[in-house]
């Protein structure tokens, strides 16, 4: 016991090791473990909620890569159904424009045609009927009948 005088531990060592137990369960019981219970639960819910967070980012690309994938499909389909509606559309277009093409060349073909005969009849009456027209100018120019 000297050696524990001579470092200055007395009798007072006890009581004060008991004021220090029931401080110390005092202040864990109203203290830290309402202070880690806190923190436990508030270190949960931000990993939690960053974990959920990283998994709905995740869910999102992966929908966003479906949809992609969907648009390219219906971009697609879409494509080849106005190639194929455009390729039908000119091959009417072109047939409608040979169509008036020929029906126009017949047309006038027939003008052609009509104008012909129509100018050889002609021709053929102004025949016929210039030898009259010079007797009767020669007759008014001479004054005279020259018909033998």
């Amino acid at each position: 016991m000297d050696l524990l005088n001579s470092l200055g531990v007395n009798s007072t060592l006890a009581i004060q090791m008991v004021v220090f137990l029931i401080v110390y369960v005092t202040l864990k019981s109203v203290l830290f473990d309402p202070y880690f219970k806190a923190y436990n639960e508030r270190n949960n819910r931000t990993v939690g909620q960053t974990e959920l967070a990283e998994k709905y980012v995740l869910q999102t690309r992966e929908l966003e890569e479906r949809f992609a994938a969907k648009a390219n499909e219906v971009n697609d389909r879409f494509k080849v159904m106005f190639d194929k509606t455009r390729g039908e559309a000119t091959k009417e277009y072109d047939r409608l424009v040979n169509d008036a093409r020929n029906e126009s060349k017949m047309m006038m073909d027939q003008a052609r045609t009509k104008i012909q005969k129509e100018m050889e009849t002609v021709g053929q009456q102004l025949k016929s009927e210039v030898a009259t027209v010079s007797k009767l100018i020669n007759q008014k120019l001479i004054g005279k009948d020259l018909s033998v």
